[in-house]
């Protein structure tokens, strides 16, 4: 008799841990160390992560403009690009939720080009738009209206710029910044303690990686106070110009 009732003990416990064990949570792995613990089972990196890196921010042209834009706001402005415009601007709080999500689906896949902010609060001050030929289609010019539209309701300040081999730092800088220059602002400086950095008029680009080209005078060696053009992003790029 006592050996009968035992051995329906242990069909018992047996058919329990079964059970228990058809119940256990998919996905997940129970711990050895912690038998109440759960741990995650980590995904299959391939059909978890199906993303790769992307080409440059910019393209060979937007990363020319931005090399003037630069220099054209020098300490005034702090320039941000691939600004989603939903980051900028939101839609009106007297709208119902309704029209509240339909004009935030107008903005949530466009950006601006170029982000304008004050340098010590990042606040807005104003976005830059570069227009290239893709601009002249149909689609395009209606962005752009809507763009304008959006902009000049909320009181932000679009400039627009036609893209270009070279451009003017100083148009630029006058069509942003439309007060005058400071007289006693040479708008150079000193790199390094080697040559002097000055900013022309005209930037061209580096043929190497797009950066703008710029004058240094050599101040040491057998080339000691001849000028000469080199790229703006040395020492990550060493491309020169010899013979200015």
């Amino acid at each position: 008799m006592e050996l009968l009732i035992f051995l329906v003990l242990i069909a018992l416990v047996i058919t329990f841990l079964l059970k228990k064990r058809k119940h256990r949570i998919p996905g997940y792995v129970y711990g050895e160390d912690q038998p109440s613990s759960l741990k995650v089972k980590p995904p299959e990196p391939k059909e978890a992560y199906p993303y790769r890196l992307r080409d440059p921010l910019f393209s060979v042209a937007e990363r020319s403009f931005y090399g003037a834009l630069s220099l054209a706001c020098a300490d005034k402005a702090i320039v941000f690009g691939k600004v989603r415009i939903a980051d900028i601007l939101q839609p009106e709080a007297k709208l119902n939720k309704s029209e509240w999500q339909t004009a935030f689906n107008k903005v949530s896949r466009k950006h601006f080009d170029y982000v304008l902010c004050e340098p010590n609060s990042l606040s807005i001050l104003a976005v830059v738009e570069l227009d290239d030929q893709s601009h002249n289609t149909t689609k395009q010019k209606m962005r752009d209206t809507f763009v304008e539209g959006t902009c000049l309701k909320a009181g932000l300040a679009l400039h627009r710029f036609k893209a270009s081999n070279n451009y003017s730092v100083t148009s630029i800088q006058q069509q942003i910044f439309p007060e005058p220059p400071l007289a006693d602002d040479p708008l150079k400086q000193t790199v390094d303690n080697t040559s002097t950095l000055e900013e022309p008029d005209t930037v061209k680009s580096c043929p190497r990686c797009s950066s703008p080209l710029v004058t240094r005078t050599a101040s040491k060696g057998s080339n000691k106070g001849n000028n000469f053009i080199a790229c703006s992003a040395y020492p990550k790029c060493r491309y020169i110009e010899l013979g200015h």
